[in-house]
């Protein structure tokens, strides 16, 4: 996985779609940037979009939803991917 794809410009990161559901959650990832948890949310019709979210008060959820996949393991991957991103 390139992670300059992530982040392109023309890339959305972006709130979990409405009705998405966390259906795979990865092992915390802590560095400089913070502590990430990635996460695979399955969206409404079946696909599965790569999330990430802060721990701590105040912190939300964003998802690299214009990258769905049919796999949530794949999701999965690409978010820890993106959590280390964040991380560091």
């Amino acid at each position: 996985m390139n992670l300059a794809k992530f982040f392109d410009t023309s890339m959305i990161v972006s709130c979990p779609p409405p009705g998405s559901v966390n259906v795979r959650t990865g092992t915390a990832i802590e560095g400089p940037g913070g502590r990430w948890i990635p996460c695979a949310s399955e969206v409404s019709d079946g696909a599965y979009v790569s999330c990430v979210y802060e721990v701590g008060p105040g912190r939300k959820q964003v998802c690299a939803g214009t990258r769905p996949t049919s796999c949530a393991e794949e999701a999965l991957s690409n978010a820890a991917e993106l959590a280390a991103t964040a991380a560091a």
